[in-house]
């Protein structure tokens, strides 16, 4: 073999070489623009109706994210994260579970934004008489309340501080029923089985329909905002996430203008109503 003939095939190989690269590079630029970023959301199962219609702005806005939302009650979405799941956003029905998140060093502190909030109520079923104000829930005929855990729950937190703030728990206390998870004390009051209850304002009677049937219950009264901590739905990032910047875009995306329309118009409070 000449001299020449070497130099052509050597040549000829580098150009082979060098045109595979490009294919390859090819590839995978095509299959990154193919594969959007992907965030998974864990989110309470109580605010689907709110929630759902920001998710849907956010995917209209951001079409390029692979949105997955998982609803769940929080307090088993957090002993999902602590038992080892991984979301790259959670979201919470008050400050106690994403308090805990954070100083569990699950959740970084510097990403949580309050997207929104909800009043508390009093209700009852139908069916219970003579119960029409607050103070009522002390009349003897009034033997048992709901209330989610207070320890682990928002909602059972702000339920206990209010009573507490009215000067009513020591009354209260003993006929309280204290439930696992919200929607437990919120059945309990739809199935008949309480006088009474306390939960969010349309959470989830209004907000998760499917899950309570406003049609069986009556709100009693609304709880002045001035007699509970001001309840803060808010959204972070957990400390490992696999995409850190699609993931940071809907956290900000959730005090958006856009998403506080969203969640006001679906049975929720916007977060200005916390100012």
């Amino acid at each position: 073999m000449t001299r020449g003939s070497r130099i052509a095939i050597v040549a000829l190989l580098i150009a082979v070489v060098g045109l595979g690269a490009a294919i390859l590079l090819r590839g995978r630029q095509a299959q990154t623009e193919r594969d959007p970023s992907h965030v998974l959301v864990y989110a309470p199962c109580g605010m689907t109706g709110p929630i759902g219609a920001a998710v849907g702005a956010f995917r209209q806005a951001h079409p390029e994210v692979n949105l997955e939302v998982l609803y769940d009650n929080a307090v088993v979405l957090m002993r999902s994260i602590g038992r080892g799941s991984r979301p790259d956003v959670f979201m919470s029905p008050g400050h106690l579970e994403m308090g805990q998140m954070v100083e569990e060093g699950f959740v970084a502190a510097d990403t949580v934004r309050d997207f929104g909030t909800l009043d508390l109520v009093v209700f009852a079923p139908k069916t219970t008489q003579d119960l029409n104000t607050i103070q009522d829930l002390t009349k003897p005929h009034i033997k048992r309340i709901a209330l989610a855990d207070p320890e682990y729950n928002s909602v059972g937190h702000y339920g206990k501080e209010a009573f507490k703030n009215l000067g009513l728990w020591d009354s209260l206390a003993s006929k309280t029923f204290l439930r696992e998870y919200p929607l437990e004390a919120v059945t309990m009051v739809t199935d008949g089985e309480v006088e009474a209850g306390v939960t969010y304002l349309t959470c989830p009677l209004d907000t998760n329909p499917e899950k309570a049937d406003r049609s069986t219950i009556r709100i009693v009264a609304t709880i002045p905002r001035d007699k509970y901590p001001p309840v803060r739905c808010q959204v972070g990032l957990l400390e490992q996430n696999k995409d850190r910047t699609a993931a940071q875009q809907f956290v900000e995306f959730m005090v958006s203008e856009k998403a506080q329309q969203a969640i006001a118009a679906n049975g929720m409070l916007p977060v200005e109503e916390l100012r």
